[in-house]
């Protein structure tokens, strides 16, 4: 594993574009050149340290949330667009984000979606179920959920009405990722799945696939990767089968974040400083014997 970026500090989330990383460190949004490794712009936008702040990003904005408050910049110079509180308390904090074009989802605790227009700003409440929503993401023209008590939502993105319930199991499934019309789920009882999404159905299970908590980070090839930050390992599953091809130990602590980026695995946890790189092609050809 790589040492790419070196903070002095945890980076709580990021983001990649083709030229730039985009992260939160501290107090601050950073901007560097993903080749050079060169700080590009630096700004201290939050007044306190924190470890739950995470964001999503697009070409023109990069929205952060941080416990109950929801944060909009510019993705060009870190200027502050909005900030909305949204919600008090541990009762009402945000678990989730997700954004299309037009609108910001905000996932709260206890089972509510909050809208945010891009444009004029506007909010609107929804209640969606009975149980929190640790993961939500675009898929089309529908929002997809997973809850703590073990169900995939699909909703309409417009109504944010249920329109198809999925029983995965009877612990969160926290983590997810949607790759075309397959979507590989975690749950926190240690099971994967693949889900048919054209279909809304199971179509592979894997029991065991970590100790502990994991996450679905994304796809290589053809290859579905986990990630156990308790378990400190990386985990490699056939696409097809969620037969497991192969599993590394990797240095992670407590919880983290990861993306996909050509044929690089970028993450970081709580014992980097920074962000740390996996070369996939090299774990690949170490699998087949070559190296």
């Amino acid at each position: 594993m790589e040492h790419i970026a070196e903070f002095g500090g945890i980076v709580t989330g990021f983001n990649i574009t083709a030229q730039c990383i985009d992260l939160i460190c501290g107090k601050e949004l950073i901007k560097i050149d993903k080749h050079s490794r060169d700080i590009i712009l630096k700004k201290t936008v939050f007044e306190k340290e924190g470890l739950s702040r995470n964001l999503i990003a697009d070409n023109a904005q990069i929205i952060i949330y941080d416990f109950c408050t929801l944060y909009v910049f510019s993705q060009k110079d870190y200027a502050l667009v909005g900030k909305w509180q949204l919600g008090t308390d541990l009762s009402s904090d945000i678990c989730a984000i997700a954004a299309d074009e037009n609108t910001v989802y905000c996932s709260i605790r206890n089972g509510k979606i909050i809208t945010l227009d891009r444009q004029s700003h506007s909010t609107k409440e929804f209640r969606i179920s009975g149980s929190s929503m640790w993961a939500i993401k675009i898929y089309d023209e529908f929002l997809v959920c997973g809850t703590v008590d073990g169900k995939l939502l699909l909703l309409n993105k417009t109504t944010l009405s249920i329109e198809k319930t999925l029983v995965l199991s009877k612990k969160n499934i926290r983590s997810f990722y949607i790759d075309g019309e397959a979507l590989y789920a975690a749950s926190q009882d240690g099971k994967l799945f693949k889900i048919n999404l054209t279909a809304f159905e199971i179509g592979a299970a894997r029991k065991n696939a970590h100790k502990k908590m994991f996450d679905c980070i994304g796809v290589h090839e053809d290859t579905v990767i986990t990630a156990s930050y308790p378990c400190s390992e990386v985990s490699f599953w056939s696409k097809e089968t969620l037969e497991n091809q192969r599993t590394i130990s990797v240095s992670l602590r407590l919880s983290g974040c990861a993306h996909i980026e050509n044929d690089f695995l970028y993450i970081a946890s709580h014992n980097i400083l920074g962000i740390d790189r996996i070369n996939l092609n090299e774990v690949r050809a170490k699998k087949l014997g070559f190296l």
